[in-house]
């Protein structure tokens, strides 16, 4: 009797950019992970009888398609399905911001705040009074309708000067670097067969980009990264070795 080689996995994937010497990194929980063979089909119909049909098929192969959805909204993974750079910003405090404060109006700052230390006219040193004039509401100002803060005059003009405190930061800019290449690992068990391990070596992984980024939603986030495999003749080194990839498991 043949064995049962049935399938249900789980596992880790890591990643670090293509030809170098990076340690890699784990993406973290992703609940997707698919390597698609794409192809081409060119027929030969059958001319010879009026019943039609095909005389021959070839399926040429066109490529490989590559697509995992994480579930680790951190900076590191929103900059490589971005092209963007990620980085932090230290805990510390900002002193003297300069912010337009409108009654009824939040009030963004240059940094997410975790403490409003105090709020100042830009141009005197007198204290408002938080709860009266400003709350401290979502990382930023709120600004209620019984403010004694005055308008800015002209408007947009800076009337406030914003000391405040913020917690480490995770950055992200977006957009800010070109398609990079990546080589990504499966680790995996098939539960399936008692957690037998399973996996699978991606070679070199275009650096898709983020199909969308759900901020509001009923269910946890999700964020699908479409790629592809490229070749990578370096790993070609036999008649028997792929320069694609290549797939282990336990017997």
């Amino acid at each position: 009797m043949a064995e049962d080689y049935s399938y249900l996995g789980s596992g880790i994937v890591l990643i670090r950019e293509w030809n170098t010497a990076d340690p890699f990194l784990e993406v973290g929980n992703v609940s997707a992970y698919t390597v698609a063979p794409q192809a081409n089909t060119i027929e030969l119909a059958d001319y010879q009888n009026p019943g039609g049909g095909t005389a021959n098929r070839v399926d040429r192969v066109t490529g490989y398609n590559l697509s995992y959805t994480f579930h680790d909204f951190n900076p590191e993974n929103f900059a490589r399905a971005t092209r963007g750079k990620a980085s932090s910003i230290a805990a510390g405090t900002v002193t003297d911001e300069l912010a337009v404060a409108t009654k009824g109006s939040y009030v963004p700052l240059s940094r997410l705040a975790s403490e409003i230390t105090s709020v100042n006219p830009a141009s005197g040193s007198t204290a408002y009074q938080a709860g009266r004039d400003y709350r401290f509401e979502r990382g930023m100002l709120f600004i209620p309708a019984g403010s004694t803060i005055t308008a800015p005059a002209p408007a947009g003009t800076p009337n406030v000067k914003v000391t405040y405190k913020n917690a480490e930061l995770g950055h992200v800019e977006a957009a800010v670097t070109s398609q990079k290449f990546y080589e990504m690992q499966f680790y995996g068990a098939n539960e399936a067969r008692g957690g037998k391990m399973v996996r699978l070596v991606a070679h070199k992984v275009t650096g898709g980009v983020i199909e969308s980024m759900g901020l509001i939603g009923n269910e946890f986030g999700a964020g699908t990264v479409p790629g592809a495999l490229l070749k990578d003749a370096s790993k070609a080194t036999g008649p028997d070795k792929s320069a694609y990839f290549h797939l282990e498991q336990e017997k």
